[in-house]
């Protein structure tokens, strides 16, 4: 068997924490780890090289814009893809975030059938 997949969620709600964490239980081949806050999740990204990152835009310490960036400033992790995650489903803010270098944005609550198609979409084959 091929070593799981990385999957790092940055989220400071507990209860969307929660859900991912069930969704994910449900694949032997994805391992994820969680961050309560940007920095956190900046550190874990640097040391643990996630194959993406499912981002919440709205952290208590740093946005998801800050925290793009700040990827994407490291050359160890600026190649990993970030999805943004957002209780926001205005299209200026979908379309900001896919210009900010997003790979794709997705609406809370989480809607299971997109969850697996993107991860699906996103991780690297194996």
């Amino acid at each position: 068997m091929n070593k799981p997949y990385r999957l790092l969620y940055i989220e400071d709600n507990p209860v969307n924490t929660l859900v991912v964490e069930e969704l994910v239980a449900r694949r032997k081949d994805i391992e994820l780890r969680c961050a309560e806050d940007g920095r956190r999740g900046l550190a874990l990204a640097q040391s643990w090289q996630p194959h993406l990152v499912l981002l919440d835009m709205q952290l208590p310490d740093l946005d998801g814009y800050a925290v793009r960036a700040e990827l994407r400033a490291s050359a160890e992790t600026a190649g990993i893809p970030c999805i943004a995650l957002s209780a926001n489903a205005m299209p200026d803010d979908i379309q900001s975030a896919l210009d900010a270098g997003f790979a794709d944005y997705w609406t809370k609550p989480i809607n299971f059938k997109v969850f697996w198609a993107g991860l699906d979409q996103q991780l690297p084959p194996q």
